[in-house]
């Protein structure tokens, strides 16, 4: 019987130890109106967006990518460019079926990170929808 008492507080004890509470999280971002226009060589694609941290008043952001490495624009890394106290770089990749362009879009303020990503077919349609990414913490 004693042997079943302390089985049991060690249960116990674990178990109050293992359920620490959770870290608030910031909320996911949502990128908002994303559109690319893209002149007739392909020398240069202007993305539009904006960036809602649905914390503060969303921020405007244009981003402009010029040919390079032998790529057009629609295929080339973009950025740094700042928008507000976001700093956002880009890139192309052709590895799956449908190619896709990632973004990486950092909170310079609160050292936070997302990847929105959006595949050449979305893009192409020119009809992208609104859409949420998580937030982290970047991972030196």
């Amino acid at each position: 019987m004693h042997f079943s008492k302390t089985l049991f507080t060690i249960a116990v004890a674990a178990t109050a130890t293992a359920a620490a509470p959770l870290e608030a999280r910031d909320p996911d971002w949502i990128i908002q109106g994303l559109s690319r226009s893209c002149d007739g060589q392909d020398s240069s694609c202007t993305w539009k967006f904006n960036i809602n941290n649905q914390i503060t008043a969303p921020t405007a952001c244009t981003y402009v990518v010029k040919a390079g490495g032998g790529k057009p624009a629609s295929r080339s890394k973009g950025g740094p460019v700042q928008c507000g106290d976001f700093r956002v770089t880009s890139d192309w990749s052709g590895q799956f079926v449908v190619g896709f362009t990632t973004f990486a879009v950092f909170d310079t303020k609160k050292n936070l990170i997302a990847y929105p990503a959006y595949n050449d077919d979305e893009i192409a349609a020119g009809n992208v929808p609104d859409k949420p990414f998580h937030v982290e913490a970047p991972k030196y």
